[in-house]
């Protein structure tokens, strides 16, 4: 007999299974903390329901958020709100009817394929749609921008200090999707990006968006207002695509279209623009980050600790640090030693292990050329060292 289970879709044990009232009244608090732009007082809630996994991308980015405190530039406040707008499910609300509906349109047009596998192999549809909601690039990109999520987000739900920083958010509204060249990073955190709709090279801010893109560098993204010197930025780490698709979209009347022909032609693969490890303060993933950080020769054995459950992305921003304050990390690779700084398990063993005499010279000049908040980390290991000495 066949052990292949029955083809539809079932029900199967979910996390809302195992909570109990005073668990969804801790959750919807923490939600209220989070949209209120009290990372602290999210994560503090958000611990305390002992069903959520505590090893979850949303705890990670909330523990991030919280060591950073409240001074936060434009863009972080930004892209937080952004972040909310995917995790709005008021049913009850502009922004959560909004958020149904762009579900919905991405499941049916750019991850259907894994809808029919999961009626296939008798699956949870719950589950697909919690990974899309959660990992998918496009989703994001069409809930945020083209469906006004973010608009009406911070219009209708945003509270305290994400409201009172809202006004960033608001000015990346109409911003278009296209496709860009990353080029070469430049002194003083900056990125040089080519738009081929206007056969330009312009400068934007070097959050590190160049470690997403292949050897040529072509990406699809959205450049936005960044607060910073009047210099435009990706909303949210873009993602790499061939030069004709990048071409194409950046070309096309309709974007949107010409993405969802790629896909259907294989010329874009679904799964590159699904992404587990979402970023708020810096474009370089954490998966990356981890290739970055770990030797070649290591990288294999460490991937699979890393798979297993090990917590191996600080190890990885701390060998990031300690390179950095040795002279061994290239200053064009600013944007790793930030996002190193931003991992506070990295940033606690460096201040134990790296801050030393002679060592406030090297994180200074790391300081000037990265942006807030790295600056104002690396600029504190630089005077912890001035004062060891």
């Amino acid at each position: 007999m066949s052990r292949n289970p029955t083809a539809g879709f079932r029900r199967l044990p979910r996390v809302a299974d195992r909570m109990t009232a005073a668990h969804h009244d801790l959750v919807a608090q923490s939600l209220a903390a989070e949209r209120s732009g009290d990372a602290a007082r999210a994560l503090e809630l958000h611990a305390s329901v002992p069903a959520l996994d505590l090893r979850s991308r949303h705890h990670v980015l909330l523990a991030q958020l919280a060591a950073l405190g409240d001074e936060l530039p434009g863009w972080v406040w930004a892209r937080w709100a952004a972040y909310q707008v995917q995790r709005c499910e008021d049913l009850a609300t502009e922004t959560g009817t909004v958020q149904r509906l762009a579900l919905a349109f991405a499941l049916d047009n750019f991850h259907d394929d894994r809808l029919a596998d999961c009626h296939a192999d008798g699956g949870d549809p719950m589950r697909v749609a919690a990974r899309v909601a959660g990992e998918s690039w496009l989703f994001q990109q069409l809930l945020v921008h083209e469906m006004g999520g973010l608009e009406r987000f911070v219009d209708e739900l945003a509270t305290g200090r994400l409201a009172e920083h809202a006004e960033l958010a608001r000015s990346w509204t109409g911003a278009r999707l296209s496709g860009y060249q990353v080029g070469a990073s430049l002194p003083d955190g900056r990125l040089r990006v080519h738009d081929p709709a206007a056969d330009a090279w312009t400068e934007v801010l070097d959050l590190g968006a160049r470690t997403l893109a292949d050897e040529a560098g072509w990406v699809l993204g959205r450049l936005v207002p960044s607060g910073v010197d009047d210099l435009l930025m990706f909303d949210t780490a873009p993602v790499a695509v061939p030069e004709r698709v990048a071409r194409d979209v950046a070309a096309a009347p309709e974007p949107w279209q010409r993405i969802k022909d790629a896909l259907d032609a294989g010329e874009l693969v679904e799964r590159r623009f699904l992404r587990a490890d979402l970023e708020l303060t810096t474009d370089v993933l954490s998966i990356d980050l981890l290739r970055i950080g770990t030797p070649p020769a290591d990288l294999e054995r460490v991937t699979a600790q890393l798979r297993s459950g090990r917590d191996e992305i600080p190890r990885a921003a701390f060998r990031v640090l300690r390179r950095a304050v040795d002279g061994d990390v290239l200053q064009s690779d600013a944007a790793h030693v930030a996002a190193a700084i931003l991992q506070p398990g990295a940033r606690k063993d460096a201040r134990r292990m790296l801050v030393r005499d002679g060592s406030y010279g090297a994180w200074a000049r790391w300081a000037e050329l990265v942006h807030p908040p790295a600056r104002g980390l690396l600029l504190d290991l630089a005077e912890a060292s001035r004062a060891a000495g």
